[in-house]
């Protein structure tokens, strides 16, 4: 039995009791030369590989990073905690617990008992805490009971389901003496393979886009009908992966497997395993429309884990100020961003260089990046940042990311289990449950959006009871600084919601359709396909686009048959709601480029635009969009530059759904809209600076149109005039870049007002994922001092969501409005910038298609607080009516 399924790696709980020091200048914690710690927690004695008590005290630093300037802005130390045991054969029948070396962890035992009672359920505790073998022990048990029992097994990566086909196989054949056999089949599975697995494995693994395809074979194939005639059990890892418009097809997907199922009369459990998240029983409810029961008190060790908070100095003198006085600079806030950036370290040189002293104490290092192009650029600059360090030595360091080939990843996995890397800078990829040994240390270059993905990186540091660092490197952007300024957010509270919504009828409708070719479709399947009135209106439309049989319907003999053309299942895209996606072909080279959705392809890959890519830079430099599968053609470059899309939006056709009217003629909308984008212009700008060296240029990209979700704040008709009689500063004069865009509010007090509702928009979408599990990239916003609408009387802030067909991210930001927005208010009003413009730590957006122009955050605030006492208002106006007497 091997070590980490005895003492798996630990993940630390957010809601565990930490102790508290709160200097800005180093952890008390991690104290040098026998200093004492001030904290509870006195014991520094179980200490790992490296010193690790010195590598980041105040004295290693000043000795030894360069231009250390008290980075370190907080560090908490969350205590080691045991492992919480049950016997197995208190669970287990006598066969199965007599090849257990070791006692189950409590959350194991519980998880067992409730699918031995035929629940499903969902396992939501920390990284590698023994989650695999809840599932592979109700497979064994399933086994046990019937030798013909199979089970499906779906993960979110290729790379994941290899390194869990070799565990369950040493679990079930090695360590507990069953006959029972595991393989993946996706498409990197041999053809020959494939046909064995089909007609011999009880347990086979795949992952939901592979399982979208497989589904309709079974009425062809002999080997997938037994499957799942003896269908017992399925699994779900990693299911917070799933949210999104990705969870939108796995939960159509699920569905479609019950239904496929019940056609065997097979009637699986599912045990769903998650990282923390704030909701696991409706997340899981809502990607399989079934009742879950959660197990979520974690029995697994963990060693003592100190978190270490650092942010990179800006040297505020070098950055202009701003136009308090009124007066506008004459590009506007391109100098502001320019000059922020040069003012403030980068996040990823700091990370680097934070890597490289780790490694320099011999204490081996994952470094998370947010993107494939980042781990290329990071593993250099540790190597780099090495190379300067104090100490003598030097450093190796490799890239991990999905883009790479299997045989690279694969060897870069081994390396990091064998120690023979120092530092390896990965994307999420390695933030799942790809063994990966024990590494010392994590170093996460910017927040990474949520709660749960922080404690899951942080979690891949440590093994069982060892002791582990965590360092959380802060980017430029108002999460990052909302953090570091309140960092007992990481540390206290509930952790998000996943977000997941089946409402989308693009996506609705193409699986749907899918169902229909896994066999015709009948009344039966109501209860699978989102409720008889949806089902049968879908049926009709497409029976009108002529790919059903028409003649036939739900409660006809033999249902309704599908017609169209082969494999409509492959129209279906994971990762958006159109079939259309862009192919990117490389004219002096080969790249290995995910397909593009149309939505990105109209804003990243237009002509003239440069991208990273596997650590290479390319241009667009033709695309083909009317061809039957469009193309992006790219070059190879190297230029030291990159773009930067602008873009123009309109709001229209708003159709109501939900309202909340509130005090002072200000109204919360929830409903649904036409959102036309129209990505035409783009700037170049230096890598190193952020300066201006060319544009605005024509992108030459048609217009997008959604029709999606969003909601809208709706103020009176005189909120301008009352807004600014209360402001204390002198209105801003517009940038000459105003003067040049027609969508820009003309003259000062429109402009300044204008400044100060886009400052509150940019604010709530930049702020939501502190609430949320949701992707503040897949969200966007538009805010007017007036609108054409006639329901509209005055200015009006939208956020929709940025996918046709809408993916749930707005309605979650609707029902936690109130929470959201005054989290923005609080995180404005607090930035030390000291900028009336802004900066990108507080509500300057990167993605803003307007060039943060304007922005106002002392406008902002005092509609923010105008918007906040109409809520606490309707509060006030509940708790009263609900204490009242009734009437007669």
């Amino acid at each position: 039995m091997s070590d980490d399924t005895i003492y798996p790696t630990d993940d630390t709980q957010p809601g565990s009791p930490p102790d508290t020091h709160t200097r800005s200048s180093r952890p008390p914690e991690l104290l040098a030369d026998g200093g004492q710690n001030t904290g509870a927690d006195t014991d520094t004695t179980a200490v790992p590989a490296g010193a690790r008590q010195d590598v980041l005290s105040d004295d290693a630093l000043q000795r030894s990073f360069p231009d250390y300037q008290g980075q370190i802005v907080e560090s908490r130390r969350l205590p080691p905690e045991p492992a919480d045991t049950v016997p197995a054969d208190d669970v287990l029948r006598p066969e199965l617990a007599a090849q257990m070396a070791y006692d189950l962890f409590t959350h194991q035992a519980e998880a067992l008992r409730k699918l031995e009672t035929g629940d499903n359920v969902v396992t939501t505790t920390s990284t590698s805490s023994g989650k695999t073998w809840i599932y592979a022990l109700q497979a064994a048990r399933n086994h046990l009971q019937d030798d013909q029992a199979t089970a499906l097994c779906l993960y979110p990566m290729k790379a994941l389901s290899r390194d869990q086909e070799q565990e369950l196989n040493t679990k079930l054949r090695d360590d507990w003496g069953l006959d029972l056999s595991v393989g993946v089949y996706d498409g990197d599975t041999p053809s020959d393979r494939k046909r064995r697995i089909r007609n011999d494995c009880n347990l086979i693994i795949t992952n939901p886009a592979g399982l979208n395809a497989y589904l309709p074979r079974h009425a062809r194939d002999g080997g997938w009908a037994r499957f799942y005639k003896h269908l017992d059990l399925v699994v779900v890892d990693e299911a917070h992966e799933y949210t999104g418009i990705t969870g939108t097809h796995v939960a159509w997907i699920l569905r479609r497997l019950r239904r496929v199922a019940a056609h065997y009369d097979s009637r699986p459990q599912f045990s769903m395993t998650t990282a923390t998240i704030g909701n696991p029983a409706a997340h899981a409810r809502r990607l399989t429309g079934l009742e879950f029961g959660v197990v979520e008190d974690d029995g697994s060790p963990r060693g003592r884990r100190d978190i270490v908070l650092w942010e990179p100095p800006v040297d505020w003198d070098q950055v202009a100020d701003d136009d308090t006085d009124g007066q506008a600079a004459p590009n506007g806030d391109a100098d502001q961003l320019s000059d922020f950036e040069d003012a403030r370290r980068s996040t990823g040189s700091e990370a680097a260089k934070v890597t490289a002293h780790l490694g320099m104490n011999d204490t081996q290092t994952l470094q998370f990046c947010s993107a494939r192009q980042g781990t290329e650029i990071a593993a250099r600059q540790i190597v780099d940042a090495a190379d300067s360090h104090s100490r003598s030595g030097r450093v190796d360091a490799e890239a991990y990311h999905a883009g790479l080939g299997k045989r690279t990843r694969r060897g870069v996995e081994n390396q990091l289990k064998a120690g023979q890397v120092d530092a390896v800078a990965s994307t999420n990829a390695l933030e799942l449950g790809i063994d990966i040994g024990s590494v010392g240390a994590t170093v996460t270059s910017g927040y990474p959006g949520t709660r749960q993905s922080f404690w899951q990186q942080v979690g891949r540091a440590g093994r069982g009871e060892s002791d582990a660092l965590s360092v959380l490197v802060g980017s430029t952007d108002a999460m990052d600084a909302y953090i570091l300024d309140n960092p007992e957010y990481l540390f206290s509270g509930s952790v998000e919601n996943a977000v997941v919504s089946i409402d989308n009828a693009n996506v609705y409708a193409d699986h749907v359709l899918a169902a229909a070719a896994d066999f015709p479709l009948t009344d039966d399947d109501a209860s699978f396909l989102g409720g008889h009135d949806r089902l049968e209106g879908m049926v009709e439309m497409w029976q009108d686009a002529g790919v059903l049989e028409s003649t036939s319907s739900l409660d006809s003999l033999g249902g309704v048959v599908y017609t169209g053309d082969p494999r409509p299942q492959s129209r279906i895209s994971m990762y958006g709601t159109r079939d259309m996606e862009y192919v990117v072909v490389c004219r002096d080279g080969d790249i290995d480029h995910d397909p593009v959705a149309p939505e990105s392809a109209h804003r990243d890959y237009h002509e003239g635009a440069l991208f990273l890519h596997a650590g290479q830079q390319y241009e667009v430099v033709d695309i083909h969009r009317d061809a039957r599968i469009p193309r992006i053609h790219v070059e190879t470059a190297d230029t030291g530059l990159y773009t930067q899309t602008l873009s123009q939006k309109s709001i229209s056709n708003l159709q109501p759904r939900d309202h909340r009217s509130l005090d002072g003629g200000i109204d919360l909308y929830f409903g649904q809209g036409t959102v036309d984008v129209t990505y035409n212009e783009y700037v170049v700008r230096t890598v190193s600076t952020g300066e201006l060296v060319e544009g605005p240029l024509p992108t030459g990209s048609p217009p997008l149109t959604l029709h999606t979700d969003l909601l809208w704040v709706s103020l009176p008709a005189d909120h301008i005039d009352t807004t600014l009689d209360r402001l204390d500063e002198p209105l801003l004069e517009p940038t000459d870049r105003a003067g040049r865009d027609p969508l820009v509010p003309e003259g000062e007090k429109r402009y300044t007002y204008g400044g100060g509702i886009h400052a509150a928009e940019h604010g709530v979408i930049q702020l939501a994922p502190l609430e949320l599990l949701i992707d503040n990239n897949d969200i966007g916003g538009l805010s007017m001092p007036e609108h054409p609408d006639e329901a509209i009387p005055g200015p009006v802030w939208f956020v929709h969501d940025g996918i046709d067909g809408g993916i749930g991210f707005t309605r979650s930001i609707f029902d936690n409005f109130e929470t959201i927005l005054r989290r923005t208010r609080e995180h404005i009003a607090g930035c030390d910038c000291g900028q009336r413009r802004g900066c990108p730590m507080c509500i300057m957006s990167e993605d803003c298609g307007n060039q943060n122009d304007p922005l106002d955050r002392a406008t902002g605030q005092l509609i923010i607080d105008d918007v906040i006492a109409a809520l606490d208002s309707e509060a006030g106006s509940s708790d009263d009516e609900s204490t009242s007497e009734p009437t007669e």
